[in-house]
């Protein structure tokens, strides 16, 4: 066994480094470094919230699919339910509740203004072939950028709504806690897992399903930041 570890391991390391270098660039989106220096208005932190609130709606009953995706690493199928556990507030508060007070706390309590097509776009996803047919490596790859970005995405806007002084940031402040910490090491380990239990021949549909996730993560900044250019 700690021979095919070290015969792997430059196959993980190659995986991580383009996380790493996915990182550098999420860092650099011009809605981060606006929302670090408090530059992004409220409408436009609304809609970002609303996103939010709309990922996490959909979050466990994506995630409860991807569980029957998870036929071999025990590790990955694990790390799927602890986070359903974590999402669903088991021993705590859900997520889809915090993101709720997260936007009754910018006064949103009608979802009116928002546009729909994210929530339609999920769910068509889960219809798709696409979804239908991720193989584990995949799943492993797309949920390891997921639980990898997103908490320092949140990092960087999160100083923006505590500027606003009445925002509720518990929603974003658990994930970057917990998602940076426990989920992150747990996809980390499940992908070494992954690659251990298929052999290098599945790396490549582990970095697809990271390229999946990447673009994923941009949609929501990237969707924001075109709202401000637009406006202006």
């Amino acid at each position: 066994m700690g021979t095919m570890r070290t015969h792997l391991k430059q196959f993980t390391e190659f995986i991580f480094d383009v996380l790493d270098r996915y990182r550098a660039v999420l860092q650099q989106h011009p809605l981060l470094a606006a929302a670090r220096t408090g530059q992004i208005e409220k409408p436009l932190l609304e809609t970002f919230a609303y996103y939010q609130y709309c990922d996490s709606v959909t979050w466990i009953p994506m995630l409860a699919q991807m569980k029957t995706m998870a036929t071999r690493s025990h590790r990955l199928r694990s790390a799927i339910e602890d986070n359903i556990a974590h999402e669903a507030g088991l021993g705590d508060v859900s997520h889809v509740e915090l993101a709720a007070r997260l936007l009754r706390s910018l006064d949103v309590q009608s979802l009116d203004r928002f546009p729909t097509r994210g929530l339609a776009r999920t769910l068509g996803l889960w219809l798709a072939d696409e979804f239908a047919e991720m193989t584990e490596p995949a799943l492993a790859g797309w949920l390891l950028v997921a639980e990898t970005l997103v908490p320092d995405m949140f990092a960087a806007v999160l100083p923006a709504f505590d500027a606003l002084g009445t925002a509720d940031t518990l929603y974003f402040r658990k994930h970057i806690a917990v998602d940076a910490d426990e989920h992150a090491r747990w996809m980390t380990e499940a992908v070494i897992d992954v690659v251990e239990l298929y052999g290098p021949t599945c790396v490549p549909a582990v970095l697809g399903g990271m390229a999946g996730a990447w673009l994923e993560t941009l949609e929501d900044p990237d969707d924001v930041w075109e709202r401000r250019c637009a406006s202006r």
